[in-house]
């Protein structure tokens, strides 16, 4: 009787893959608070099949928002000499400390999974990335004030020709020191949809949790009053908001001049992000047609 024998069949895919979701930044210190960001990304792979095992790798560009705010407020004092050369302490008072960062990646993932009945699918993989361009902003609300050694209060915000201003916000935006490479573990798990021949879509959900293994951090004050006028007879407002320089948390360690936490790390480590989401892969079968053994048995 004739019978058709047929060897599991390797498969190929092209993948073009889309993903969006949340994240949080990691490894703020007790005087940070993480706040909810953003993770988007984008590849092109190539993954193979076989017995329902896939591996793929490919490239790809990630985009992260980050958010970072400080819990409660952050004094910097200095020693110094009022207008009428009296001695005082000059003290920078912050609150509502904020600070945003975006960054884009260049990545190469790697996957290996499993397919489960052409239906679910589960996976595992880890993924290189290295930035490509990144910038950060800070918002802060901040008054000054001086303190008398014979003064049972400190003189605040209504002074300015003393050089203590109100309540005013500030604002500084620039590029950060991103660490040079990271590694992310990866995990995701979903379900196959069927569109036309030779064409699917895989959609899951993952997660990923991206590790900083070079780079630099915690290398600068947090604050940089280096430009600004501390001249007592010429300093003013306009001339402090103009000059004033805020560093990135990620990059920054508190003022030696803080009256809290002076020299402190802002971050324990380099700051680790963990990302969960949703992934979207368009497959495009590009096999070619399978070579059929035909073998012709007697009995």
């Amino acid at each position: 009787m004739p019978l058709a024998a047929q060897r599991p069949v390797t498969q190929h895919f092209i993948t073009a893959s889309v993903a969006g979701g949340s994240g949080l930044g990691m490894s703020a210190n007790h005087m940070i608070a993480p706040s909810a960001g953003a993770d988007a990304q984008i590849a092109l792979s190539y993954e193979v099949l076989r017995s329902g095992f896939f591996f793929s790798f490919g490239i790809g560009a990630d985009y992260r928002l980050s958010r970072f705010a400080m819990k409660g407020n952050m004094t910097d004092h200095f020693p110094s000499l009022d207008r009428d050369a009296r001695q005082v302490d000059y003290r920078y008072v912050y609150s509502r400390y904020r600070e945003t960062e975006h960054t884009v990646y260049g990545s190469v993932p790697v996957w290996f999974g499993y397919r489960i009945k052409d239906k679910v699918y589960f996976s595992l993989g880890a993924k290189v990335s290295m930035p490509l361009w990144n910038t950060y902003s800070v918002s802060t609300d901040m008054y000054t004030e001086g303190e008398y050694a014979n003064l049972m209060e400190p003189i605040a915000r209504d002074v300015p020709s003393y050089g203590y201003y109100p309540t005013v916000s500030y604002a500084y935006q620039g590029k950060y020191n991103a660490p040079t490479l990271n590694v992310s573990p990866m995990a995701e798990i979903g379900g196959f949809i069927r569109m036309v021949p030779g064409y699917s879509l895989r959609l899951g959900a993952y997660v990923e949790y991206a590790i900083p293994v070079l780079g630099n951090s915690n290398t600068v004050d947090l604050v940089d009053y280096t430009a600004v006028d501390t001249n007592p007879v010429t300093r003013n407002r306009e001339n402090l908001q103009s000059n004033i320089r805020f560093n990135s948390v990620l990059n920054a360690h508190m003022d030696p001049s803080a009256t809290a936490f002076a020299g402190e790390n802002v971050m324990k480590s380099m700051s680790q992000f963990i990302s969960f989401g949703i992934r979207a892969t368009f497959r495009f079968n590009v096999t070619r047609a399978p070579s059929i053994c035909m073998c012709e048995i007697d009995n």
